[in-house]
């Protein structure tokens, strides 16, 4: 996803530029983990948090947080640092996480596994699983799995999954899913779509 920023390419900090170039190399190490060659834009960012939602003893769960630009607009957008919890499966990924968001649960660990992940005394305490995994580029198979990862640990919640999809990029009946498309962000780099999946009761 991406993290331009609205203004002109000099305006850049270099904190941007650090975050470009990790996003990147993450991306050439594994295409198929990641959903763009640039992390996600502010606009984006502020959208998938004003959608999230939980209790005062909830967490928030976000899969494949990248270079952490979408941790970043949930923690302005006032979720705890210690109701935050960002599962990453690539080591230097998950230590670069580690370093830039003081206070966080960062896990290093498989989102395919969720129950595995994440620790037991969270099980049943999520408020928002937030996704920014490419699921539309794994076989349905895969999907299933993902589905059942997050129920595992947030029964009947569902999940936010942002994507480059004006439709939806999931086979959400064949999943045992409802969707609904929450946010569409023209302003993304390219355009970006939010999707809240809900298994089916």
């Amino acid at each position: 996803m991406s993290d331009m920023a609205a203004g002109a390419p000099g305006s850049r900090s270099h904190a941007q530029v650090k975050n470009t170039a990790l996003f990147l190399r993450r991306w050439l190490a594994n295409p198929l983990q990641m959903g763009s060659v640039i992390p996600s834009s502010p606009a984006l960012c502020r959208r998938i948090a004003a959608l999230v939602a939980r209790a005062e003893d909830e967490v928030v769960v976000e899969l494949g947080a990248g270079t952490g630009v979408i941790s970043r607009a949930l923690l302005n957008a006032g979720v705890p640092p210690e109701r935050l919890v960002v599962v990453e499966i690539v080591r230097d990924m998950a230590e670069h996480l580690r370093n830039v968001l003081p206070g966080v649960n960062v896990i290093q660990g498989d989102a395919f596994e969720l129950a595995r992940a994440l620790p037991e005394r969270l099980h049943g305490k999520v408020g928002t699983a937030i996704c920014g995994i490419p699921l539309v580029m794994l076989p349905t198979e895969q999907q299933q799995r993902f589905v059942d990862a997050v129920e595992s640990v947030a029964p009947g919640k569902g999940f936010l999954l942002y994507t480059y999809c004006i439709t939806s990029p999931l086979p959400y009946r064949k999943l045992g899913l409802t969707a609904k498309r929450e946010a569409w962000t023209p302003l993304n780099v390219p355009p970006a779509s939010v999707w809240r999946y809900t298994p089916i009761r």
